[in-house]
């Protein structure tokens, strides 16, 4: 049985070591391994200021929480104080969990559904939920991927009479709960089945044990003078929406988005045509119980895709959950004999899958292949540059992660991520008319003198006062809505030393 497990952890390493080696050989000699993510370097600058004064926050002098991931910042400032700063951590907790997720949930499909769907679950793991990926980007959603194997393992072991699997299923759900603050949707959902199964003292304890965590840090943020939830989860999601128009505008742009049509919808609707076909004479209660885990993962993504993000590295953990069901689908339909529309879909819809995961290989191949080289060209350059020049100061920015990991500066953060007088203008004033103004004010009042951000980020925001004095050209960046990081100068005496600074610095930006 654990060779299916092992032959998964192989295709794993084939793919993970692939990219692993391609981008070390992409950067100058010497240079070794760098990120092809940003965010990252977030973690390690949040995980050394936890390691050094346990202060959850990217700037050592303000309470600043760019991370978004209590578990993942904890774990890695633990190995900081153990042995000392290291930006490769990382990638080892990934590589650990990428192996630990490859080999359990093979190993869960030939348990539960036998060898037949082994080798077919097994290919299709890696470009459908994208481990690989996961795993050299160097983020927490490895371990988010892994826990929900872990809970699918379980949970099927308490379907089964293992009433000793609950206790390890509430174990998971604390973590799922500290490893992402998107677990409340996954939460929510798994307390909603409970309660639908009559079983309300368990649904109490999932919902007491998965919110716990993020509870404990809402009351620490709000006592270091934040907000309740990362700064992160406040900026780039739908919370802030209040009012029943913008409300609509916001869900109709989320269902006529790509994120939404190319798979969620195609899955969603063949699983109800599975569902209304096996149990259209079945009471609801019963179907909860029959169908727990896929109206659990249809609920979770249904409410991340209307207040979350649902694209790249933060769907992984449903696409896996969606195989699982896929495989359990399928494996009902292998034991019926005879022709319908429903088995026919099914049929159709693993096809499709397939395409899909090898349409996602094909996709994010320049993610892995080239962004390594554009982070190091961008972010880590600039970082050079301000830590020559502008160390220990406070620096306007708006990509956060390299430049306060390789300096020492205090980032204002213009997006609001790192910066909590941001992340609090942008949760209270959504609309955002006056942000020029407050960011104007703002800097003078943290005596920033230099600003280094994205202008097409920023467009009709930056402030009046602020003169811009040079700008780098990115010309081989991937991503084509960036072109220059603008250099400006918040008042007209910091012009001539930012002047001076840019063309004392030697680095070309893109060396040919």
């Amino acid at each position: 049985m654990k060779k299916y497990g092992f032959i998964s952890v192989f295709v794993f390493l084939l793919g993970y070591f692939f990219y692993l080696v391609s981008e070390i050989l992409s950067l100058p000699k010497g240079v070794g391994y760098f990120y092809p993510v940003d965010d990252v370097y977030i973690h390690l600058e949040v995980a050394k200021n936890i390691a050094d004064q346990f202060l959850f926050s990217i700037n050592s002098n303000s309470f600043d929480p760019a991370s978004s991931s209590i578990l993942y910042s904890f774990f890695l400032s633990l190995l900081i104080k153990v042995f000392g700063d290291s930006s490769y951590y990382p990638l080892f907790i990934n590589l650990t969990f990428g192996v630990l997720t490859s080999f359990y949930a093979a190993n869960f499909v030939v348990l539960q559904y036998g060898k037949k769907f082994a080798l077919f679950f097994i290919f299709l793991l890696q470009p459908l939920a994208m481990i690989y990926l996961s795993s050299i980007l160097g983020m927490e959603h490895t371990i988010h991927i892994f826990l929900i194997v872990l809970f699918f393992i379980f949970y099927n072991k308490l379907a089964s009479g293992d009433l000793k699997a609950f206790t390890h299923l509430l174990i998971v759900v604390f973590f799922l709960g500290a490893v992402r603050f998107e677990s409340v949707f996954f939460i929510s959902a798994v307390i909603f089945v409970f309660v639908g199964q009559k079983k309300f003292r368990q649904g109490l304890l999932i919902g007491f044990v998965g919110f716990f965590p993020i509870i404990m840090y809402g009351l620490y943020s709000l006592l270091m003078g934040g907000l309740f939830f990362p700064n992160s989860v406040l900026v780039k999601s739908n919370f802030h929406v209040s009012d029943a128009e913008s409300c609509i505008i916001v869900l109709k742009s989320k269902f006529l988005n790509v994120d939404y049509i190319k798979y969620l919808f195609p899955f969603s609707i063949f699983y109800l045509m599975y569902a209304f076909s096996r149990y259209r004479n079945v009471k609801l209660p019963r179907v909860l119980e029959m169908e727990a885990l896929p109206i659990i993962i249809l609920l979770t993504s249904y409410g991340q895709l209307m207040f979350g993000i649902m694209t790249f590295r933060y769907e992984n953990y449903l696409m896996i959950a969606y195989l699982f069901i896929g495989v359990k689908i399928c494996d009902f339909y292998f034991k019926t004999s005879g022709f319908s529309i429903p088995k026919l879909f099914a049929f159709l819809f693993v096809g499709y899958s397939v395409v899909f995961g090898l349409f996602k290989m094909y996709w994010y191949h320049p993610v892995l292949y080239t962004d390594s080289k554009n982070l190091y060209y961008n972010q880590y350059k600039l970082a050079q540059f301000l830590k020559k020049y502008y160390d220990s100061e406070t620096i306007v920015a708006n990509d956060i992660g390299a430049i306060t990991y390789f300096t020492n500066i205090e980032v204002l953060d213009m997006y609001g991520l790192g910066s909590t007088d941001v992340a609090k203008y942008k949760y209270k004033n959504p609309e955002g008319n006056d942000f020029s103004y407050f960011m104007g004010e703002l800097s003078y009042r943290k005596n920033a003198r230099i600003a280094v951000i994205y202008p097409e980020w920023f467009v009709g925001q930056i402030p009046k006062n602020w003169v811009l004095v040079g700008k780098w050209k990115m010309s081989d960046f991937r991503n084509p809505h960036i072109r220059y990081v603008n250099f400006y100068a918040v008042t007209k005496s910091d012009i001539p030393y930012l002047r001076k600074n840019l063309k004392e610095f030697k680095y070309n930006y893109f060396p040919r």
